[in-house]
């Protein structure tokens, strides 16, 4: 019985943090650290090898450096 209690106080406590995190601050999270990962790349990269294709690529242009890499016309 006290197996019981204690599995049913644990999805009791459990749940609602599951929950919570999927729904509430998983999104947050997302939205501070994707950005802040790529502002880092940047910063770690330089302009010229990390903006500058980064930029080319959104826009669907190929940059110098973009030729380089890719290996499909």
């Amino acid at each position: 019985m006290k197996e019981f209690c204690v599995r049913i106080l644990g999805y009791i406590l459990f749940l609602p943090f599951l929950f919570f995190y999927s729904y509430i601050l998983g999104h947050a999270l997302k939205a501070v650290l994707v950005p802040g990962g790529l502002l880092l790349l940047f910063i770690i990269q330089g302009w010229k090898d990390g903006v500058v294709p980064f930029i080319g690529c959104m826009k669907g242009q190929k940059s110098g450096a973009n030729r380089l890499i890719q290996t499909k016309p």
